[in-house]
């Protein structure tokens, strides 16, 4: 049975707090060390996904902290969900959670419930919030006028990007989604 630690920092800046993370796994004889510094809001992080994937049923995961793994609740339940799908332990050191155990997996399970339920809350409030709102969620559509505007500012050749979304109070993002579709449709045409 392989026992895995996973270490994560926010910045490169933060060697001790891996150093503090190392101190405290060792104590638990890890075969298999994965640290990496990145954001842990991040969806996609290349050593825990290098950890996720050699993790077989019976196996161990060791965090110091539940937070190193993610921030969010949602990225927590589906992590959990997929751990004690795959038959996967996890053991948190800080909090004295360990799933191979009976106690262990009733604390886990409560934690669970609790983030599932929290998100559960946040969607509720965010629909209701929707249904009586006149915005119905996702970014505005710009209209014609504005998207004539930027084509005939990009084509002076007198403002930047950034100057250009300043003036027209819309996004960068807009801007250069709106030069691709025109680009776009003149190599059509």
């Amino acid at each position: 049975m392989k026992k895995v630690a996973y270490i994560r920092t926010s910045t490169g800046k933060q060697t001790l707090g891996i150093e503090v993370q190392k101190d405290a796994l060792k104590a638990y004889q890890p075969t298999h060390w994965f640290i990496e510094q990145v954001s842990g809001r991040k969806e996609n992080r290349e050593q825990l996904n290098k950890a996720l994937d050699i993790l077989e049923e019976g196996d161990t995961l060791i965090v110091y902290k539940l937070d190193r793994l993610g921030r969010s609740t949602k990225q927590l339940v589906n992590l959990i969900s997929q751990l004690e799908d795959n038959g996967i332990h996890l053991n948190i050191v800080t909090e004295g959670i360990d799933t191979s155990t009976a106690t262990g997996k009733l604390i886990f399970t409560i934690l669970s419930a609790v983030a599932e339920m929290e998100a559960s809350l946040i969607s509720e409030r965010t629909k209701q919030a929707l249904a009586v709102s006149e915005n119905k969620g996702g970014r505005p559509r710009l209209d014609n006028t504005t998207k004539v505007k930027v084509l005939e500012m990009y084509q002076k050749q007198v403002y930047t990007v950034k100057q250009m979304a300043i003036k027209l109070n819309i996004s960068e993002s807009s801007i250069y989604r709106i030069l691709r579709k025109f680009k776009y449709k003149n190599n059509k045409g």
